[in-house]
């Protein structure tokens, strides 16, 4: 695999790609394309498998060497925290048992070393593609990034991460090694065909102070050396061969931003508390324990949603008590004195640790809270996991997936078996730890106030709850346009989990994407919420407007939303809210106007 520049033909009319946001900021440059050549692996029969072993030792010493050098540039940018990803990739190529594997499929099958690798590797990489979930589609990438540099090492092919000016580059994959090499270089912004926003890449790039916009799908084929391109890393689009006036709008945008992000940063840790004195919780979603730096300087009230199933990407299995404790242990630490909600493992029939068990529709099939309690022995080792890290911060439990009352008794019991087993031990941890329930599918969302009685909180999915109510499956492209998270009907449901939860005298939270969308937030908090959990970047945002916010006025326009039986005049008066009252916001995260 290697670098080079893109050959294609300049284009002269304005290209606008809309992609995911990866990393905030706004870049206005010239674009520089690296392409990644697709990499062929034939099978080849060898006479001697002593030379194909001797070859493959030689490419894992090289590609040891390489993941150093970037593990020690990202140590020295970003810190030792967020270089730990690189660890993780060292490991797999220094793992004992993965490589003797290899070594002894060369040996009995006299294969080249190529293609036992690549053979190897494909069983983690499929597996992980075939999955539901977008956390383990985008893990398969990092597997295959290591795949590809010891292939690439086999070969002896070089890797270009060097070049002149400041570009913004586009390429079609953006790796964790790729995002700190290339910021080496004056880079001014990253711009992929493939990614998702929770990618390691993507961390890295916010880590990096990087504007970055991953998921492009055509970004190269329409790219090439030297275009005028604009990057915006805050709504998730690239802007080819901006017209005068594009560009001119697109300036006066990162002005606005650049002191907009300024202020906000300054006041993050100031409470958000309404004008009329509604004091909201403003946490941060995360899965990785890199993520924890960016709590304090965002003002997160806590985490929100700690995704652990993210314990088990790189293994055949789930991961013991002991291996989940240190992990849960660090981040109660470093978000105390505030909360930690752990989700426990939403997981599914189709991921790699189950291997004799295939499901057509993976999304109304064997996950989360189901699958926990068919294997009550892992819930309970989860839940000792994170009872025993309770004793080092505040932590909280949480549900996913739930359907039915008998599901949060039959998971409460579970999680009485686990205290007692600490209790008989003798293992200190914290006696009120709260548990709380996701709700994110229709019959719980009816079932909230029954549901509510036996827990502590309550937390809206809004991702799955919107898909599951209007039957629209979010990744198909075919529907994706049906799907609409500011729909009445989700718009009602929200309502009505707030009030039956409240009834019950629990808070409720949300943690799906519409709790980061600025659009929505005096909508929420008019509606009752309590604590709302995004991505750490927007929290700032979000608790601007809480602060800038009246909350008796905000439930009044709650109420005249909800009466709103269309998703277009329900956005419409979102819009004209946000721009009337909250101007900078507005233009800068949400509008495509130009700024006056």
């Amino acid at each position: 695999m290697s670098f080079e520049i893109s050959e294609h033909s300049a284009a002269s009319e304005e290209i606008v790609l809309r992609g995911v946001p990866a990393s905030p900021g706004i870049a206005i440059g010239k674009a520089v394309v690296l392409k990644k050549d697709g990499i062929v692996v034939e099978e080849r029969s060898v006479d001697d498998p002593s030379l194909e072993l001797d070859r493959l030792q030689k490419s894992l010493e090289r590609s040891t060497y390489e993941l150093e050098k970037v593990y020690n540039t990202a140590f020295e940018k970003i810190g030792s925290d967020k270089a730990k990803i690189f660890e993780a990739q060292l490991l797999m190529i220094s793992d004992p048992i993965f490589v003797d594997a290899i070594k002894r499929r060369i040996v009995a099958e006299r294969k080249n070393a190529e293609f036992v690798v690549a053979d190897e590797f494909s069983r983690q990489i499929e597996q992980l593609r075939k999955s539901d979930s977008e956390i383990f589609k985008l893990r398969a990438f990092e597997i295959e990034d290591v795949r590809n540099r010891i292939i690439r090492n086999l070969a002896d092919a070089k890797l270009k991460s060097r070049f002149e000016g400041t570009p913004i580059v586009v390429t079609s994959e953006l790796t964790p090694a790729d995002a700190v090499l290339l910021s080496r270089n004056a880079v001014l912004g990253y711009a992929s065909d493939f990614g998702g926003a929770r990618s390691h890449a993507s961390i890295l790039s916010r880590s990096l102070g990087i504007p970055a916009v991953v998921g492009l799908k055509e970004a190269t084929k329409h790219a090439h050396d030297g275009m005028d391109l604009i990057l915006d890393g805050y709504r998730g689009v690239v802007v080819m061969n901006p017209t005068g006036s594009t560009v001119k709008k697109y300036s006066e945008r990162k002005s606005w931003c650049e002191r907009l992000d300024a202020e906000l940063l300054v006041e993050a840790n100031e409470p958000a508390l309404t004008t009329d004195g509604r004091r909201i919780f403003v946490e941060a979603n995360i899965e990785l324990l890199e993520e924890l730096p960016l709590l304090k300087p965002h003002g997160a009230d806590g985490v929100g949603l700690f995704r652990t199933e993210t314990l088990i990407i790189n293994s055949e299995a789930i991961p013991d008590e002991e291996t989940q404790f240190e992990i849960f242990k660090k981040a109660a630490e470093e978000a105390y004195p505030n909360p930690v909600v752990y989700r426990t493992f939403d997981i599914g029939g189709d991921k790699m640790f189950v291997q004799d068990h295939a499901e057509a529709n993976p999304f109304l099939g064997w996950r989360g809270i189901r699958m926990m309690l068919d294997r009550p022995e892992l819930l309970k080792d989860q839940f000792r996991a994170i009872l025993r890290a309770s004793a080092y911060g505040k932590c909280k439990i949480m549900y996913p997936m739930v359907a039915t009352v008998d599901e949060v008794t039959r998971a409460n019991e579970i999680f009485d078996e686990a205290k007692r087993s600490l209790d008989s031990q003798k293992v200190n941890y914290d006696k009120k730890i709260e548990v709380g329930v996701m709700i994110e599918i229709p019959s719980a969302a009816l079932l909230s106030k029954e549901i509510a009685r036996h827990v502590s909180f309550l937390s809206i999915g809004t991702n799955d709850l919107t898909q599951y109510l209007l039957a629209v499956d979010r990744t198909n492209e075919l529907v994706a346009n049906v799907y609409e998270e500011f729909h009445p009907a989700v718009l009602r449901t929200i309502k009505y989990i707030i009030d039956a939860g409240h009834d019950a005298g629990v808070k409720v939270a949300m943690c799906g994407e519409m709790a980061g969308n600025p659009l929505a937030t005096v909508m929420l908090l008019g509606m009752g919420l309590d604590e709302f959990s995004a991505v750490s970047s927007v929290l700032p945002i979000l608790k601007k407007i809480i602060r800038d916010t009246n909350y008796k006025s905000a439930r009044k326009f709650a109420r005249q939303l909800l009466k709103i039986d269309s998703p277009a005049e329900i956005k419409k008066s979102l819009n004209e809210y946000l721009k009337t009252r909250f101007e900078r916001i507005y233009f800068t995260t949400i509008s495509e106007e130009n700024l006056d």
